[in-house]
């Protein structure tokens, strides 16, 4: 509750001191009363967005940096307006010019950079699953492969287990089936999940047989079952492969349905 209030303890702060200011600038010499409200109100903005935003960006440190800049820019335009020390910084204008110019520049760099990164951070995350962190369909456009098998999965009776045990154990099942999907990828292949119990793998070409051995060897002694569908795509024929391999899958599950015959951790 504390660190809630911080911001607004601050500001009123901060508020209470410039209006002391203010109202008293003769007696302390400032030349106008304006500007010292002006520069004042600017910091005090300053202050406020950093303390309500810091724990948003507090992983980039350049953002960081670049705010700190800014305040402490702020802070010697406003220490400044004090006359005594506007006396002692102009006898080094050089120095008065670095801390001035220079750090509002640099912090204007500095926010610059940091925003470039963390648009570029976000915009990964965007084509991330929250749950199992396999890509999702914004990673379609990514697809290094030229040609590639693209296999559909479906989880097996999710719904059920959802209903009869939680979804805290679906979820589980969710994670732990994306999981053995990321170990089965080798070089540029790729796993997504685009749907609740729905996934695709894309393999190199040929490859998709030992994927889903790979699936079922790892899956074997678990109670987690699956169908799927295969087509041979290419990043120009993703959508149609899609359809196609989602209608096998389901052609699969139907017949798993009715198969009394097949070992569920063999078929899904």
């Amino acid at each position: 509750m504390l660190d809630k209030k911080m911001p607004f303890i601050v500001v009123a702060i901060l508020s209470v001191c410039l209006i002391i200011c203010v109202l008293f600038y003769n007696e302390i010499g400032f030349e106008s009363s304006a500007d010292l409200g002006f520069e004042g109100l600017t910091f005090i903005l300053l202050t406020y967005i950093y303390l309500t935003t810091y724990h948003s960006f507090k992983s980039y440190s350049f953002l960081v940096i670049g705010s700190w800049l800014l305040l402490f820019n702020k802070s010697y335009d406003l220490l400044t307006e004090f006359p005594q020390i506007e006396f002692h910084t102009d006898q080094y204008e050089v120095i008065d010019t670095i801390f001035d110019d220079g750090s509002l520049f640099s912090g204007f760099l500095f926010i610059a950079v940091g925003l470039t990164h963390m648009m570029q951070v976000l915009s990964k995350q965007n084509m991330r699953d929250e749950l199992t962190n396999l890509y999702n369909r914004r990673k379609f456009s990514e697809i290094k492969l030229k040609t590639f098998d693209l296999i559909y999965f479906d989880l097996n009776d999710l719904k059920k287990i959802n209903d009869f045990k939680g979804h805290q154990v679906g979820d589980l099942m969710i994670i732990r089936f994306a999981q053995v999907l990321r170990t089965a990828c080798i070089d540029q292949e790729m796993a997504f999940r685009i749907g609740g119990d729905e996934f695709v793998a894309l393999t190199h070409e040929s490859r998709s047989s030992s994927f889903i051995e790979h699936m079922y060897k790892q899956l074997g002694n678990e109670q987690i079952t699956f169908a799927y569908g295969i087509e041979t795509a290419t990043k120009e024929t993703l959508d149609q492969a899609l359809i196609r391999s989602d209608k096998s899958m389901y052609d699969m599950k139907q017949t798993q349905k009715k198969s009394t015959k097949s070992a569920p951790n063999l078929h899904g």
